[in-house]
């Protein structure tokens, strides 16, 4: 087969070229090494957090020139698809307060039911299954267009089923033309899934994990995790990952008076430690856990062995899983056996409040691993 050459089925025509016919490019980027131009980059986080805040402080600084380049006939410019926030009461003001100039901020109330431009009746919410072709056209037209802002992409999903990984993916493949036949940055917001039980931040935006997979860039929005007396306002923006460049840091800011304002503080943190509803925790909050399950064996094993399916329920009911448990265990050097087909756990001699038969050497502790099924109680995970 030539390089090049096109095949015919019918109407539909297959295309292959040779790489060599392709122009090497270069990543343009919004915002350095975060938000790139031509790109899907996804911002997830739970309500009330500020994340709409972020898209239109970016807004407000396209609409100065402070971010991204527009093409050379045209202001840059940022488009804005909001289903939750009233453009009149909410938007504009927020813009008016982080210095927007208005006129190159634009929001995109839908599509309308008639041709007449003249009419003055209502427009259906704009559908990405949908109106893809009426938004690239309309954004082209524009002209200048660095910003879109999809805010959240799941009110925009039309008929597509936000948890069906096909059809998410076919919507976003779309998107991604969106991106990158207008060459702007399109930011689309998202909330986080209420399954909290171990996830790792890549899996927790709410919808199909292809969300996550087709982003080019994806952020985590979380509160920030000191205890200091002004920490309790501050937000974090973590990278979950970036598929077209190098990790960055995360970021810190905080919105004073109706403006969000980035602050000059480091946290060294990855998004699963941030994200407490992850598999990984803050340091402090898994040592915590720890002393926890340390002071719960001290305490039950104190007078004598315990069923060992008896203190991973107690474990448990205490939010205590069984891996913790288990470290926990080996820190105390809890000894186990077996009798009567159930494993016991007991303290060394010296942490027990009693005495036992001198020459009595503890068991081993059962095999890392061991899955049998207790007695009384959940198995070893």
């Amino acid at each position: 087969m030539r390089s090049g050459q096109q095949h015919n089925t019918g109407n539909a025509r297959l295309i292959i070229k040779p790489v060599k016919w392709y122009k090497q490019t270069q990543i343009n980027w919004l915002e350095k090494g975060r938000i790139a131009m031509g790109k899907v980059t996804l911002i997830a986080g739970d309500p009330g957090l500020g994340k709409s805040f972020m898209t239109l402080e970016l807004c407000a600084r396209v609409s100065r020139g402070e971010c991204g380049s527009a093409d050379i006939n045209h202001l840059p410019q940022a488009v804005i698809l909001s289903a939750e926030d009233d453009a009149g009461d909410t938007i504009r003001p927020r813009l008016v307060d982080m210095g927007a100039n208005l006129s190159r901020v634009h929001i995109i109330d839908g599509v309308a039911k008639t041709k007449d431009e003249s009419a003055d009746d209502r427009c259906d919410l704009t559908q990405l299954d949908r109106d893809m072709d009426l938004l690239v056209k309309g954004i082209r037209d524009l002209g200048g267009v660095t910003l879109i802002v999809i805010d959240p992409i799941s009110a925009y999903m039309g008929k597509a089923d936000s948890h069906n990984n096909a059809e998410v993916r076919a919507v976003l493949a779309d998107l991604a033309q969106l991106a990158s036949l207008t060459g702007a940055a399109v930011v689309c917001v998202t909330h986080l899934n209420k399954d909290t039980g171990g996830k790792r931040a890549v899996y927790r935006a709410m919808g199909s994990l292809a969300f996550t997979a087709a982003a080019r860039a994806v952020h985590l929005v979380t509160k920030h995790p000191g205890k200091g007396e002004l920490d309790g306002f501050k937000r974090v923006v973590s990278m979950v990952k970036n598929n077209i460049g190098p990790p960055m840091p995360a970021r810190v800011y905080v919105i004073d008076n109706g403006v969000l304002v980035w602050l000059d503080e480091e946290i060294e943190m990855s998004s699963d430690e941030l994200d407490t509803g992850g598999c990984d925790v803050p340091m402090v909050a898994e040592e915590s856990l720890i002393d926890r399950a340390v002071s719960l064996l001290q305490d039950e094993l104190r007078s004598g062995e315990r069923h060992a399916g008896e203190l991973l329920d107690l474990a448990k009911q205490r939010g205590i899983g069984s891996t913790t448990l288990t470290e926990a265990r080996k820190a105390l050097c809890v000894s186990s056996r077996k009798t009567k087909g159930v494993w016991v756990w007991s303290m060394p001699e010296h942490e027990r409040d009693f005495e036992h038969p001198e020459g009595e050497n503890p068991p081993p502790l059962p095999p890392d691993g061991y899955s049998e099924v207790l007695h009384d109680g959940p198995g070893f995970e």
